[in-house]
């Protein structure tokens, strides 16, 4: 199966390639052992509070992947960048909500995800105007609901929505760009958003009311994850610095949730945000340790069919084919999940 891309995708794939091919010259350009031992790895980072930053401030490639080996960092703004990206061959790993990430298993992308990066709880919540008088969701009937489309919030407003009996007919859904958003708030356009941190507490600090986390999701067995998605070719070829890179993901997790402060020093100063900004990010960061992730209720062992992310990623699949973001259905989804480097470190 071909994976199907929009002509914006492909020029970015194609740019992204120029970018890859570029540095891959510059390796070529030396001569001997060395050279042909080379390798690199080419990591996605969407510019925010994450593992691939921390590694970038703290100069710690050389330490996670070996002297061996050269870490280029792309930065990415949206799924569809990382799918595409990876479509060209110039992105190797990268974290990625699961809509996109279906979206891509589903036109034929050969990658797979290796790790849950993160549970998303409380950084996505639907939020409404202050002076709404909205308290519930079933509260949303006839309102304007603005998010960006295509997206985990997308995916999880459907779900919620749902809950409550309401159907998209009763609510008008606007697609809209995270950037965008906010000035759609502050000009009233917008009853209600589902959206993220940082953009979220934009709205709460202008009167808005959560009165949905997306974390409220697992009382109906709905997971909402970002996941760790890594290019098949990538981790045949060099499964050793996927393993590097998870062991040092986890180290990490551990330092943002029991060091923040030095998080937040190293952070501000490397991003050039302030430290408000940054300790939302750690205040709404849940990761799932390896051992955690090897239970049923997450990806299971290596394997395993019935599992809480299989399980999810049915559901969402089916709301893509329905929403018309995909054309059918996978026949095979245990073929996007890998679990085989989490049981390596849970050993």
């Amino acid at each position: 199966m071909k994976l199907n891309l929009s002509r914006r995708e492909f020029h970015l794939a194609s740019a992204h390639m120029l970018l890859a091919s570029s540095a891959g010259t510059l390796l070529l350009g030396a001569s001997g052992p060395a050279a042909a031992q080379a390798r690199s790895v080419k990591l996605g980072t969407f510019g925010a509070i994450d593992a691939q930053n921390y590694i970038r401030a703290k100069n710690m490639a050389t330490k996670t992947f070996g002297a061996g080996t050269s870490a280029d960092f792309v930065t990415v703004r949206a799924g569809s960048e990382v799918i595409a990206a990876m479509a060209g061959g110039s992105l190797d790993m990268c974290n990625i909500g699961s809509s996109p990430m279906m979206v891509g298993y589903a036109n034929g992308l050969k990658a797979s995800m290796v790790y849950v990066y993160k549970n998303i709880v409380d950084s996505e919540c639907l939020v409404v105007q202050g002076n709404s008088g909205i308290t519930t969701v079933a509260g949303l009937k006839g309102k304007k609901i603005g998010l960006p489309f295509n997206t985990s919030v997308h995916f999880a407003a459907v779900a919620a929505l749902k809950t409550a009996g309401i159907g998209l007919a009763d609510v008008q859904l606007i697609n809209m760009r995270a950037d965008q958003i906010a000035s759609a708030w502050q000009r009233r356009e917008i009853d209600a958003s589902y959206i993220w941190v940082p953009v979220l507490p934009r709205l709460t600090d202008d009167g808005g009311k959560i009165i949905f986390k997306t974390g409220d999701l697992n009382k109906n067995n709905l997971l909402i994850f970002d996941g760790l998605l890594v290019r098949d070719e990538f981790k045949q070829k060099s499964p050793d610095l996927v393993l590097a890179f998870l062991k040092d993901y986890e180290q990490i997790a551990r330092t943002f949730k029991q060091e923040p402060k030095e998080v937040v020093e190293t952070m501000t100063k490397f991003l050039n945000v302030d430290e408000a900004a940054v300790m939302r990010s750690l205040n709404t960061f849940y990761p799932v340790p390896a051992r955690e992730q090897l239970q049923s209720h997450w990806m299971g062992k290596p394997g395993e069919k019935d599992t809480g992310v299989l399980k999810t990623l049915q559901t969402q699949a089916q709301f893509l084919l329905e929403s018309a973001q995909i054309s059918a259905m996978p026949k095979d989804l245990s073929g996007l999940v890998d679990s085989s480097f989490v049981a390596k470190m849970a050993a």
